[in-house]
């Protein structure tokens, strides 16, 4: 295996991981405009029409997540007041299907008309960004597997040659 490759393979790395942490951030910038307009329109509205919709951009933590791997997730807040305690939130999350965007259903469901509003907005410049990262991702785990592939030819069956064969 000749030296480059393994600069190409933390090069490749490195950018995926720099891309991904851009998209997380502008991720989180459009779900910081969702709670300014919804702040906007409380303070316009009654306190039974505040809704209960929410937006969460956080890195995966799982075993199985790659380093940089985020998720965008729309979910609705419940407040219950303990008596002689603080009040608690619980947090149910909306599932949002095989797509890169939550179905409006989805969000209709559970959302104030004004909130729905500002989501669907709102959910396209999250779609975008949903496949942009899942591009990447597809992006670095091909080249892994190219990388693997070099390396078993080089090691196992010969190194392969310029035109593709091996010597």
């Amino acid at each position: 295996m000749s030296h480059e490759r393994p600069e190409i393979a933390d090069t490749v790395e490195q950018w995926a991981q720099a891309r991904l942490a851009a998209l997380a951030a502008e991720a989180g910038e459009v779900a910081a405009q969702f709670y300014l307009r919804a702040a906007r329109e409380r303070a316009q509205r009654p306190r039974d029409e505040w809704g209960r919709l929410g937006v969460r951009v956080r890195p995966l933590r799982t075993a199985r997540a790659a380093p940089g791997a985020f998720a965008i997730e729309w979910f609705t807040r419940r407040w219950v007041n303990r008596t002689g305690s603080r009040s608690q939130t619980f947090t149910n999350y909306i599932r949002r299907g095989t797509g890169d965007r939550y179905p409006r259903s989805a969000l209709a469901s559970v959302a104030q008309p004004w909130e729905l509003e500002i989501a669907d907005a709102l959910e396209q410049r999250f779609a975008a960004i949903r496949r942009t990262a899942r591009s990447v991702s597809r992006l670095r785990t091909a080249f892994r597997q190219h990388a693997k592939l070099e390396r078993a030819l080089a090691e196992g069956r010969g190194q392969c040659g310029p035109s593709g064969t091996t010597a």
